[in-house]
């Protein structure tokens, strides 16, 4: 049966990170898992401008800050998490490297980290060390860009959406969805997009296109599905990727979309070029393996 025994969970003591705390909660209590809080100081080169780092560190009492910092960090979320085993951790350096450092050397089974964007913005942008993480750690992470919208129900998982491409990758990924959805009794669809409607060529001049390929990427699923072992609904859409899922997500108000995204030094295929843009705009959580 698929479990998460040990969970990461990167704070920058924000309050996105409050509003991830019922889901981390509820993940590490339904599979009993112990939850590893880690934080990292990080002194940006802006803090000491021309002066460099030598010249800072002698302004300033590094150790005295780091022991500030650990006093905010003992204290942060205790009431929240009171009665889980929770290890808290303080690092100093590069926020990305050092999550990815951990995740790695202490097999952690799931990263849980809301998103940042800044500002206006919050829409458009991944948080620069959210979108490392994801591009370079291989196990699965639960990312939350509008977790305060769910925060009230996080243990109820019901409705899955499972958003693929169609390359043979989608098979291991159906077959974890689907163990995944067992664990919480929940109900699993598949999401794919199709492109939108383009110039067709000669052989299609009297074929409706987007039938033509709405019909071709049902059958390819339909393969995909039999290799897995699986026979969930399927929803197609065309168009923007993001969009898609969205819409999906929307419309059989989903408790959690489940992604595949492509790990450095291997080839993007079109769905998992998209993953970003897929947690920004979901509706509800995303994990993604």
């Amino acid at each position: 049966m698929l479990t998460f025994k040990h969970i990461l969970f990167p704070v920058d003591l924000s309050a996105q990170c409050r509003e991830a705390v019922p889901f981390v909660r509820a993940a590490a209590t339904r599979f009993n898992a112990d939850i590893a809080l880690l934080h990292v100081m990080e002194i940006p080169p802006y803090w000491y401008g021309t002066m460099g780092a030598e010249s800072f560190a002698a302004m300033i009492d590094l150790p005295k800050l780091a022991e500030q910092r650990k006093q905010q960090v003992d204290g942060f979320l205790a009431e929240e998490l009171s009665g889980l085993p929770v290890q808290r951790i303080l690092e100093q350096g590069d926020p990305a490297s050092l999550i990815e450092e951990y995740a790695e050397k202490r097999n952690i089974d799931l990263v849980m980290m809301p998103t940042h964007g800044h500002g206006p913005f919050r829409r458009l942008l991944l948080g620069s060390v959210t979108a490392k993480v994801l591009h370079d750690l291989a196990c699965p992470i639960w990312t939350g860009a509008h977790a305060e919208r769910q925060a009230t129900h996080p243990n109820e998982i019901r409705s899955m959406m499972c958003a693929v491409d169609l390359t043979q990758e989608t098979i291991p990924m159906l077959d974890w969805a689907a163990r995944l959805a067992t664990v919480y009794g929940a109900k699993l669809r598949i999401v794919h997009a199709v492109p939108g409607s383009e110039v067709p060529p000669d052989q299609f001049f009297d074929t409706d296109l987007d039938a033509f390929l709405m019909n071709t990427a049902r059958e390819e699923i339909g393969k995909l599905q039999s290799s897995a072992g699986t026979d969930f609904e399927v929803c197609i859409g065309r168009g923007d990727v993001a969009r898609v899922v969205r819409e999906a997500a929307l419309h059989h108000d989903a408790d959690l979309v489940v992604i595949g995204r492509g790990l450095i030094k291997k080839t993007l295929g079109r769905f998992r070029a998209h993953a970003y843009s897929i947690i920004r705009e979901a509706p509800c959580p995303v994990l993604s393996v």
